[in-house]
């Protein structure tokens, strides 16, 4: 007896997916808000007070009061929030490149080069004033390593529940969705993002050929490669910069 596969309506795909996308957002801006934003703040705490008094009210490259905790702290959470969002769906649309095995700690060798390439740099104060440089360097790579670990950590537990139909209860999975739709409203870039995340679902919907594309082994393998490339070459300009500061 030959079993025959029912259609699935786009209404109920389309909240299927909508459900999977609001668990991945959830968890990346709670993880760039915790780890990014609070604990960004709590290594420049630790980094202020191993520091010269003198560098007390000085503002930080980042435009932040060096030993105030204000309105900007808020903003800096926000803003480390939105970048874990970004993260997380980056991650969302590459994690089936990478193995099952090695996907937290993956992301957490990519956060290291990618993120610390991208704060760690010999210009300004934070990394030729604050003391000892090599505990800055180490706060700035390390956060963004925890970052990718934990992110990837809670996006396939979440997943997991998901594929499970353990998913959160009644509707609130809508609430994830609010930072997504909040970053479209907010600048350029978060609409492209919310503009590619529709075309994405549309595609896999209209074309399912061009999803099994997406997980063929050549492009998987290609991806891989490129993946390497990009978090080799972050890592080595993380390697310079780091050598001129310390």
């Amino acid at each position: 007896m030959t079993t025959v596969a029912v259609p699935v309506s786009w209404q109920a795909d389309l909240t299927a997916s909508a459900r999977r996308l609001s668990a991945v957002v959830a968890v990346g801006l709670a993880a760039g808000a915790a780890i990014g934003g609070v604990g960004g703040r709590l290594a420049m705490l630790v980094l202020r007070l191993t520091s010269s008094d003198s560098l007390h009210g000085l503002e930080s490259d980042d435009g932040f009061v060096m030993g105030q905790v204000s309105g900007s702290t808020l903003f800096l959470i926000m803003l480390t929030g939105a970048l874990g969002v970004v993260g997380a769906l980056f991650y969302f649309a590459v994690r089936g490149w990478i193995p099952a095995g090695s996907r937290a700690a993956w992301t957490g060798v990519f956060g290291a080069a990618v993120g610390g390439a991208g704060v760690v740099h010999p210009d300004g104060i934070d990394f030729n004033m604050l003391e000892p440089l090599w505990l800055a360097v180490a706060f700035f790579v390390a956060l963004p390593a925890a970052y990718g670990v934990t992110m990837s950590v809670l996006v396939e537990r979440a997943l997991r529940r998901d594929a499970q139909g353990r998913p959160a209860g009644g509707r609130a999975w809508i609430v994830g969705l609010i930072p997504l739709i909040a970053l479209a409203i907010a600048g350029t870039t978060g609409l492209v993002v919310l503009v590619l995340l529709a075309g994405a679902w549309w595609l896999r919907r209209s074309l399912p050929q061009v999803a099994a594309l997406w997980r063929s082994t050549a492009l998987v393998w290609a991806g891989r490669v490129a993946l390497l490339a990009f978090t080799v070459w972050s890592g080595w300009l993380l390697v310079r910069d780091a050598t001129q500061i310390l």
